[in-house]
């Protein structure tokens, strides 16, 4: 059981931290095709909270880099309000990442916000975020760099330096499968 929850908690560390840099996305897409591989070690109360979403993560990050710059001057208006928290950084400069998950919460499609046109289609598919975690470069790093990523998360999420919105879009049974999260996940860790 304690090797379930951790996999687990490794697994959504993986879906929701995204990388600051070209080399750590491309790490993470590499670590994406491995927890698809392994979507079925996830448990079914964080498949369900995970699955058919249209996920935005943003990285809050330590320097304002001419390449984050450029990453947000394409792509639609960024229009969301997001959360005040002890994880936006002095630059005050965020990368913008998207990811759309299966029913069985693999990601289907990843990238960057980007990669969206004006009117919010990407690859043919319209994005309605569903989902919004926000957190900065260093945990994201950290839970990256990590020997027990799930750990890190789990200690990250309880600290408040990673947050996990719903969007005005998601369902009912998302806002209420998110708002027990915290709870599955300290009774999954009481359990192990």
């Amino acid at each position: 059981m304690k090797l379930r929850l951790i996999m687990s908690m490794v697994l959504v560390a993986i879906l929701l931290m995204t990388p600051a840099s070209a080399d750590l996305f491309d790490d993470l897409n590499d670590a994406v095709d491995e927890y698809n591989e392994k979507i079925d070690q996830v448990p079914g109360t964080l498949q369900s909270i995970f699955s058919d979403q249209h996920v935005i993560l943003v990285i809050y990050m330590n320097e304002n880099e001419s390449e984050n710059e450029t990453i947000e001057a394409k792509g639609p208006a960024f229009e969301l309000v997001l959360s005040e928290g002890p994880f936006v950084t002095e630059s005050g400069v965020s990368m913008k990442m998207v990811a759309i998950t299966d029913g069985d919460a693999s990601v289907a499609n990843f990238g960057k916000w980007s990669e969206l046109d004006e009117q919010h289609y990407w690859n043919g598919v319209e994005f309605a975020e569903t989902l919004v975690v926000t957190t900065n470069e260093d945990t994201a790093r950290a839970i990256l760099d990590s020997e027990s990523p799930g750990a890190t998360f789990t200690e990250a999420y309880d600290s408040g330096m990673i947050i996990i919105e719903t969007s005005d879009r998601a369902s009912m049974t998302t806002k209420i499968s998110l708002a027990i999260m915290p709870v599955v996940m300290k009774l999954y860790a009481l359990i192990s």
